[in-house]
């Protein structure tokens, strides 16, 4: 457990516990990997089940990770990213955070600097062994709940905190029950964040009880609440919330500004397929703090 003043945050991590499905190997499973047990498979197909298309929803979610790291570190020039909540490292046909950052880099020396962030051991263990392969790619020991880590040893030693911070915090927020404050989580980063850092999120959506969505939206998160423990779909109001203090960037070209389905944000190109249902329940952002 982790402490956020005198409240308990979270539960403890699975680890190595074959025998329970974790949220880390579940993510993995529905990438295609093969860092996962039985007891994940049969969670992936539970939600499936409850609201088809759940690995479409997943690589559209990482390709939305990976235009907005091509677009911080290739067109704004962002030289420092902080993933909070990394879980296990991507399958090997998926770039990692440092990979995407890195494609424009000449050498060694204009690589960005990477700092992946997670608490359980399972993904530090497998981070470390697979993803550290340069001076500028650190797997750390810590808990997304506690903002003070940024200016802790264990990150600072390979972030500048006065200088903009490229973050992610994909996937992680809707595992935060509205009594653990998600909200002001992300308030409390975004507080000790430098001028000009920007934040990426992605977060399960639910389009409200009138929308033919909503009882899709309802029949996942209760597979996810008895299946993991945590798994909540929140509202376009709550999610934009999340961005207090922040501008939300527009999505693409000519658009407003504001919260899209994963793969509507900075497209390739103009839509050649029709989303899934599980596609459709996920919202992304990404907001930038003046």
């Amino acid at each position: 457990m982790t402490k956020a003043g005198s409240r308990t945050v979270g539960r403890p991590p699975v680890g190595v516990d074959v025998n329970r499905p974790s949220l880390a190997r579940v993510c993995n499973r529905l990438l295609g990997g093969k860092d996962n047990y039985q007891p994940d498979d049969h969670v992936v197909a539970q939600l499936e089940e409850a609201a088809p298309g759940q690995r479409a929803a997943a690589r559209r979610s990482r390709e939305f990770q990976q235009r907005v790291l091509q677009y911080l570190a290739g067109t704004v020039g962002i030289t420092q990213f902080l993933d909070l909540g990394a879980g296990l490292p991507a399958p090997s046909t998926i770039p990692n955070t440092h990979q995407i950052t890195g494609l424009g880099a000449r050498g060694e020396a204009d690589r960005p600097t990477v700092v992946y962030i997670d608490n359980d051991p399972l993904c530090n263990a497998h981070g470390r062994a697979l993803m550290v392969d340069n001076d500028r790619t650190h797997y750390v020991m810590g808990d997304l709940t506690d903002p003070a880590l940024l200016r802790d040893p264990t990150v600072n030693t390979y972030l500048d905190a006065d200088a903009p911070i490229g973050v992610l915090l994909c996937g992680v927020l809707h595992h935060f029950e509205k009594d653990f404050d998600p909200g002001g989580i992300v308030r409390a980063w975004v507080e000790v964040l430098p001028s000009g850092s920007f934040l990426a999120l992605t977060h399960l959506f639910d389009p409200g009880s009138s929308h033919p969505l909503h009882p899709f939206a309802a029949a996942c998160q209760d597979r996810y609440l008895r299946a993991l423990g945590s798994g909540w779909f929140r509202s376009r109001e709550e999610i934009t919330g999340f961005f207090d203090g922040m501008e939300i960037l527009a999505p693409s070209v000519g658009a407003d500004p504001g919260l899209v389905a994963p793969d509507e944000w900075w497209p390739y190109g103009p839509p050649v397929r029709f989303k899934s249902v599980a596609e459709r329940l996920v919202t992304v952002g990404v907001g930038w703090k003046p």
